[in-house]
């Protein structure tokens, strides 16, 4: 167990909590499946809960992304840089969580909110499993992509469309978000290794 605790293998302790949080919040959504059903709840509360089951692969268990994206993917000779701990932190914490939850909470209240975070999660998972067929191989992240990031995303993402607080408009605005936020951070990362 004081492996799996190791802060230097999770590469910092917010992993621990996503780890800890992503069954809790898996029991929480199941336990209320029947008023999630209600005006496509569910597309939205599975985002945050999907989230943690993809931080928990990616840094917790089996974990490995931090060495694995900077090395194989941006082509650093350091596990962490460009991304370090910190990025990490704000990546995932800040901006993970802040979108997710509130894209949950804000319902189909804000649909566009919803359809960001929603899109966000497929071009990541557009990555991971982009990534392992390219490779042939496994990636910290890629069975949580191919297994929840991809079809959840793209049904709700179907869902806030055919909704008439939705439409075609949050949808395509998500979507460029998602879009954004994938090029963005690899156009990122990439302009400060070449810095270094």
């Amino acid at each position: 167990m004081s492996a799996l605790l190791d802060v230097d293998r999770t590469h910092g302790r917010w992993p621990w909590l996503a780890a800890a949080a992503a069954p809790l919040a898996t029991a929480a959504l199941a336990g209320r499946r029947g008023e999630l059903g209600v005006d496509h709840r569910w597309a939205l509360w599975s985002a945050p809960v999907a989230l943690l089951w993809h931080q928990t692969e990616e840094w917790f268990l089996p974990g490995g992304f931090l060495p694995w994206f900077n090395r194989e993917v941006i082509g650093s000779g350091a596990d962490e840089f460009p991304i370090t701990r910190r990025d990490g932190l704000v990546i995932n914490v800040a901006i993970g969580w802040g979108l997710t939850g509130a894209a949950a909470v804000g319902g189909m209240r804000t649909p566009t909110v919803g359809a960001a975070a929603l899109a966000v999660d497929v071009a990541n998972g557009l990555m991971h499993v982009g990534l392992a067929l390219r490779d042939r191989r496994w990636n910290p992240g890629a069975a949580s992509s191919a297994l929840l990031f991809l079809p959840l995303g793209v049904g709700g993402l179907a869902a806030i469309a055919r909704d008439p607080r939705g439409g075609a408009r949050p949808v395509a605005v998500g979507l460029a978000v998602g879009a954004a936020s994938a090029v963005g951070t690899f156009a990122a990362m990439r302009a400060r290794l070449a810095r270094r």
